[in-house]
């Protein structure tokens, strides 16, 4: 991973074969960031991609093992339990131009991935809702 800090953005770009989302974390961690929103493209070679089912209160993931773009990479960071959490929404690619997306469980990058991620100064935690099954922000 690269990264170059302009005011509270982060501009950051991943190398082959790192997991994007432990990276965010990572990231994260070691440069404080407990609140913000990331947004990116690039390239993964495996992915796994979630739906939520709201009647089950749970995930159905899927794994895709193949060459996909990150046409679209969207995310928040805030904090659960007060620790980093980093959501993030994703659409990939095929090598037919045919689309995939989801919640993005993790993507292991195949050539690169460049993401622009701007740091808040609040924190914003989330609170787990019974009625919905989810960890929801709680501003």
């Amino acid at each position: 991973m690269k990264f170059k800090k302009i005011n509270d953005t982060y501009i950051i770009r991943l190398e082959k074969e790192e997991k994007l989302m432990q990276s965010i974390k990572n990231f994260c961690l070691k440069n404080n960031v407990r609140c913000g929103y990331f947004t990116g493209i690039g390239s993964c070679d495996e992915a796994e991609l979630g739906a939520y089912l709201l009647k089950a209160k749970k995930y159905n993931f899927e794994y895709f093992k193949q060459p996909l773009e990150i046409a679209n990479l969207t995310g928040n960071i805030t904090t659960l339990n007060g620790n980093i959490h980093v959501h993030c929404h994703a659409t990939l690619s095929d090598i037919n131009m045919e689309a995939i997306a989801g919640h993005l469980k993790e993507a292991v990058i195949s050539a690169t991935c460049e993401i622009f991620l701007v740091k808040l100064d609040e924190e914003v935690s989330r609170k787990y809702d019974e009625d919905i099954g989810l960890n929801l922000m709680d501003p």
